[in-house]
């Protein structure tokens, strides 16, 4: 590390120390007081070193800057304490490039001068933090001899010094304590001792500061001090910095390790990750062998402190540390920590037991990590010289796993352990994917009792998913041939339980498996279920719906047992392709995934063979990269055979169902023999042309298309998958059929595929050779055909052509103006790929044009063949696309201007300026023309000029731009305002409201002021928004819910009566309220089963001494009589007749409602009257307006009001 190096002086870092000053020296200018200031103390030092006539040596700043310091502190007090930081921070600087003979001789003078910065109160953060670095390059330059003296002026005092900062309340102060600490403890002087000399003192002070604040802190435990809780943080991380330097004293790990595991008990999360880090920094920090007997006194330490397995606050914390030591321990010794699991896996799965949810999860993430981690990769390879795992190893693996296997199987599968069997579960399928095939024959007994609790449907097993999951694991780990052994499918009947289930899991994880396994075992279930659905005579029942569910599912197989077989050249032969190809021919819904199958035999091995599976070493050892290769030149003889059958297939398909079709054959042709391949070409061009011929000499279909494409498309197709793989000697006859198949003006599809041939051929070298070889037949074909082109093939001959002027020579640069005016007026296309391509091709252009050379004009069509040649330059290619501004037709004009803005954006910065001026008063007057279609293009060159040319260019021309413009800023149709409106506002973020307004017509000056009135609007409510956000106060917290719920309320108590209603009902409606009734004295326990009773959904009546009154209650004899007026009894009192009292008598009598429930009717003189389903009655709005609201509440009228007319 440069800036820490105790030899300073050498050569190289005076360069360093040079760097850094230069770049101080820049700052002499800068607006910084605090840059500048160092700057300016720098040239001062620097000036005195010149008078001097001395060098600008480490050696002459060091004793400048120190002698400056003393200077700055007189008397132990700080004279001027800006200076004393700024000579401070150049010390801390200067001091690594130091000679270190001078600092060991100079020790005692250089620590009296620099002890008073340390010590002094009135010392600000930055004069201490430099001061720290200056001590820390002092300390690291003595030797061992000063570290062991004694002494007030010493090494190890100076290191004292340091650890007390190491508590400073300063962040950034004790953050360069610790760092510095650390960097010290880890470059011991040379000793006998591996270890620093004042390790024992750091761990010392830090153990014994850490000690008295947790004794505090249980002084002040009910008080919850928050400041003991950071101050024993830091020292904390003061631990972290001692342990990672792997500095901490080996007689007091069992003290530290005993301490941090009491921390790990609290709830405060900020400590409990300070203790841990303190642990990582002390397990990370023994990376030597020589560590392993100090490792494994702290793993012994670590497990005799082991918690209770209901400690609720220490046991998930321990089993944490017991994991992280754990994988640094296999780091840094692997065997020996491979001996030590099964006396560890026992301790840490004793937790799985425990009664907390919290505990036992914590454990089984233990275990999943220990498995994981403690074992590594390599050793689980076969022995070999090769891989470095010798007998022993393999045995002690092998002696693991048995007893992992036997531990699971015999006791965490038992009923002790009932209660985490989903945690139990994870950890066998982590445990699985980790071990991958050595889990055979150790854990088949597992997976036999796990695949029972799956199969047994009538117990309802709860974690199926689970369950899943490891036969999933197993299966792409040791095979489905090994599964199905211990849990065989039974599809086709029996006693034994069937087992379709399976079908899914074996689709998703099946890979690298043995082909041969498929043919034999599974692939005969689809002939018997086929006979049981051909057998049956009902289609449609449930059965046969099963069935052919399982036969679809047996034939979702097939491509993953295709995916890197074992067997492939022994299980893929003659008759499995043959009955294959016949199926492919005979059922059509089989060609999709016989497809998949045959493109992943290729494509698996082609990836092994590149090295995608090179970091799988299991895979890697049982299929190397050589027998890849020898799968696919196994392939590649068959390849022949089953392309013949995909161009059969491919040519019966329609043609939106044949993708995945090319995609198989396109996989076949990369491995398919050239000479093969060269073959196949020849038969299917002869078929292209025969093809051809029958449909030119064919009479035209009348009436409906054929859905069935042309088999001259289907041919051109085949070819143009071919054409990236032909032989160089195929390719002549490429180019042949693009110059016949290019100009069928009449045939879209066939020229649209013969563009591509050019695209596939730029894609290998081979074919961009091609490409050079027959540019010139290329090029004349393209000019020829511009004018034969369907618009559908327009993209694909555009994006031949810019293939074709990537590799344009210089000598055929007649072909730009050849074509420009083509690509001009495919800028204007609907097509929107054509658009980006004819942008693309232009830009293309002009790099070619601006690379030089000679244009041979007379080459170009409609020129005279005497017209003299011109010099290739970006300038002369903006006078090709310039011409097409003098058209006669406003579509040509406007597809010049907007190509010219194209490249104005591109080019803007490689054109003189006199080009630009040219060109922008060029397009400028088309502003003034009356075609919409062309006034379109030049506002948008406008927004480009604005946002791309020069600012003083703009400026200049800035009044004639905007009279001109300003004549569309009143027509709406085609949102030519808006533009307007929009270059106007860029013009004004740019200049400035006054330069744009001046600039600007009179008669338009109104909008200038809208948008001025409009940016203020927005910056007003802007302003607004912040000052609102500022100003509004913290929002209402509560520590619960339930205090949410009892305390939080809008509404006084006294607007809260029952006879009251709120007007804003629709906003209410959008929660639900709930509410507590009263429960007396006693407040609501939520914990007690009986609180629901106390919850209610509708607001309880609040009974209040205005609410009853004294009618209500009479006494007689003293005691309470209710209702004893006879008349108030009897609904029927009164009534004239017997007959009206029959009539009112039915007119009050419940009907039936819905679902047959008695309803009363309801009259507004009784409000009493409601139904047994329905809340009681609202009071009408009518009354509601007669009641006193609450305050700020404003009833809203029965009405709208109607505005009145005027008289």
């Amino acid at each position: 590390m440069t800036d820490n190096n105790p030899d300073g002086g050498v050569a190289v870092d005076l360069f360093v120390l040079d760097d850094k000053l230069a770049k101080i020296r820049t700052q002499i200018n800068s607006k910084l007081e605090n840059q500048k200031h160092l700057a300016i103390i720098l040239s001062a030092v620097e000036e005195n070193i010149e008078e001097q006539n001395n060098e600008k040596t480490p050696v002459a700043y060091f004793v400048s800057f120190l002698s400056l310091l003393d200077q700055c502190i007189r008397d132990d007090e700080i004279v001027d304490g800006t200076l004393a930081a700024t000579t401070a921070y150049f010390l801390d600087i200067v001091f690594p490039f130091t000679p270190k003979a001078l600092l060991k001789s100079k020790f005692g003078d250089i620590l009296a001068k620099l002890a008073p910065p340390l010590t002094l109160p009135e010392a600000e953060a930055p004069l201490v933090r430099s001061t720290i670095g200056a001590l820390e390059s002092l300390l690291l330059a003595q030797d061992h001899q000063q570290w062991v003296a004694s002494g007030n002026i010493s090494p190890k005092r100076a290191l004292l010094g340091l650890l007390e900062l190491s508590f400073d309340p300063r962040p950034k102060v004790r953050r360069r304590a610790q760092e510095a600490v650390h960097n010290i403890l880890t470059h011991p002087p040379a000793s006998p001792s591996p270890t620093h000399v004042a390790a024992p003192v750091a761990g010392d002070v830090s153990l014994n500061k850490l000690t008295s604040l947790l004794q505090e802190s249980k002084k002040h435990q009910k008080n919850s001090n928050k400041e003991i809780n950071s101050q024993i943080i830091h020292c904390l991380q003061l631990i972290t910095s001692i342990t990672s330097a792997n500095a901490w004293p080996a007689n007091k790990i069992e003290r530290l390790c005993d301490i941090l595991l009491e921390i790990s008990k609290t709830s405060d999360q900020y400590l409990v990750s300070s203790a841990f880090s303190a642990f990582e920094g002390l397990f990370k920090s023994m990376n030597n062998i020589i560590d392993v007997e100090k490792f494994t006194n702290i793993l012994d330490i670590i497990f005799d402190l082991k918690p209770s397995i209901n400690d609720a606050h220490l046991a998930a914390s321990w089993l944490a540390v017991v994991a992280k030591a754990l994988e640094s321990f296999a780091t840094l010794s692997p065997e020996v920590c491979l001996e030590k699991l099964p006396s560890i896996i026992p301790v840490v799965s004793h937790f799985l037991s425990s009664d907390s949810k919290d505990i036992y999860e914590s454990s089984s993430q233990c275990l999943i990590a220990i498995v994981s981690e403690t074992i590594p990769d390599n050793f689980l390879l076969q022995p070999s010289a090769t891989n470095g795992i010798t007998g022993e190893i393999y045995e002690k693996v092998d002696d693991v796993i048995t007893f992992i296997s036997e531990h699971i199987e015999h006791e965490l599968l038992s009923v002790k352990y009932q209660h985490a069997v989903k945690e139990i579960l994870e950890l066998i399928t982590a445990i699985i994917l980790k071990l991958r095939t050595r889990v055979n024959p150790d854990f088949l007994g597992i997976l036999g009792i796990v695949g029972e609790w799956r199969t047994n449907e009538k117990d309802s097993f709860p974690f199926n998913k689970e369950a899943e999951d490891v036969i999933s694991a197993a299966i792409s780990t040791i095979g489905p041939q090994v599964v199905l052994s211990v849990l065989p499918l039974n599809l086709t009947g029996g006693d034994q339980p069937g087992r379709a289930w399976l079908l899914p899991l074996l689709r998703d994880n099946v890979r690298f498996a043995e082909l041969n396994f498929f043919k034999s075992s599974i692939f005969p279930a689809v002939e018997f279920f086929e006979n049981k659905i051909a057998e049956a005579s009902n289609k449609q029942s449930m059965h046969i719906k099963i069935f052919q569910t399982i036969v679809d599912q047996i034939w979702s197989l097939l491509p993953h047992f295709c995916d890197l077989p074992k067997d492939l050249t022994s299980a893929f032969d003659d008759a499995f392709a043959a009955q294959l190809s016949d199926l492919m021919y005979s059922r059509v819904e089989l060609r999709t995934p016989i497809c998949h199958a045959l493109r992943l035999l290729v494509e698996s091995n082609v990836a092994c063979r590149d090295g995608a599976l090179e970091s799988d070493l299991l895979i890697q050892e049982e299929l190397p990269i050589k027998q890849a290769n020898e799968n696919l030149d196994y392939l590649a003889a068959k390849a022949s055979n089953i392309l013949s059958v995909l161009f059969n297939v491919f040519s019966s398909t329609l043609p939106d169902s044949r993708g995945f079709v090319l995609e198989t054959i396109d996989t076949y042709l990369q491995i398919v023999p050239k000479g093969d391949l060269e073959e196949t070409f020849n038969k299917v061009c002869g078929l292209l042309k025969n093809a051809m011929d029958e449909e030119a000499h064919a009479a035209q279909p009348q009436g409906k298309k054929s859905e069935t494409p042309k088999l001259s498309i289907t041919m051109l197709d085949l070819i143009v998958a071919m054409s990236k793989y032909v032989p160089e000697s195929s390719h002549n006859a490429l180019f042949s059929i693009f110059s016949a198949t290019v100009p069928l003006q009449n045939n879209a599809l066939m020229q649209k595929r013969s563009y591509r041939i050019i695209s596939k051929l730029a894609e290998t070298d081979e074919g961009k050779q091609s490409l050079l070889k027959f540019i010139g037949e290329i090029e004349n074909v393209l000019i020829e055909n511009t004018e034969t082109t369907h618009s559908s093939a327009r993209a694909s001959r555009l994006n031949a052509i810019l293939l074709v002027l990537e590799l344009l020579p210089q000598s055929d640069l007649f072909f730009i103006p050849s074509i420009v005016q083509e690509i001009i007026l495919s800028t204007k296309d609907v097509n929107e790929r054509t658009r980006e391509l004819s942008y693309q091709i232009l830009i293309k252009m002009g790099h070619k044009m601006a690379e030089g050379g000679v244009v041979e004009n007379g080459r170009v069509p409609g020129f005279d063949a005497e017209t003299p040649s011109s010099e290739a330059s970006l300038t002369e290619f903006f006078t090709m696309v310039s011409a097409g501004l003098a058209a006669q037709a406003p579509h040509m004009i406007s597809a010049t201007i907007t190509a010219i803005s194209c490249l104005v954006f591109e080019f803007k910065d490689k054109l003189p300026i006199d080009m630009l001026l040219e060109i922008a008063s060029t397009v400028e007057l088309f502003l003034t023309h009356n075609s919409r279609e062309i006034a379109k293009s030049a506002i948008g060159f406008v927004k480009v000029e604005v946002l791309s040319l020069p600012e003083e260019m703009v400026r200049a021309n800035l009044s004639e731009l905007l009279t001109k413009l300003m004549r569309w800023s009143h027509e709406h149709k085609g949102h030519f305002k808006s533009k307007v409106k929009h270059i106007l506002e860029r013009l004004i973020r740019k200049f400035g409201v006054e330069v744009v307004e001046e600039a600007i017509p009179e008669d338009d000056k109104k909008l200038v002021a809208n948008i001025k009135k409009t940016r203020n609007r927005a910056k007003r409510k802007q302003d607004a928004e912040e000052a609102e956000t500022s100003a509004a106060g913290p929002e209402k917290k509560f520590v619960s819910a339930y205090e949410e719920a009892l305390y939080d309320s809008d509404v006084s108590d006294d607007e809260m009566e029952e006879d009251e209603v709120d007007d804003n009902s629709s906003r209410n409606k959008k929660k639900a309220n709930q509410y507590i009734l009263k429960t007396g004295d006693e407040p609501l326990n939520l914990l007690d089963r009986q609180s629901l009773a106390h919850i209610s959904s509708s607001k309880p009546k609040k009974f209040s001494k205005a609410s009853v009154n004294k009618s209500d209650f009479k006494t007689k004899n003293g005691k309470f009589v209710f209702n004893e007026n006879d008349e108030e009894e009897d609904p029927l009192a009164g009534k004239g007749s017997g007959v009206d009292a029959y009539l009112d008598a039915v007119k009050q009598a419940p009907v039936r409602g819905q679902r047959n429930k008695l309803k009363f009717k309801k009259n507004k003189s009784n409000d009493d009257n409601f139904s047994d389903d329905e809340e009681p009655e609202r009071p009408s709005k009518a009354s509601s307006r007669d009641r006193v609201l609450g305050k700020n509440k404003i009833s809203k009228p029965k009405k709208p009001l109607k505005s009145r007319k005027k008289l």
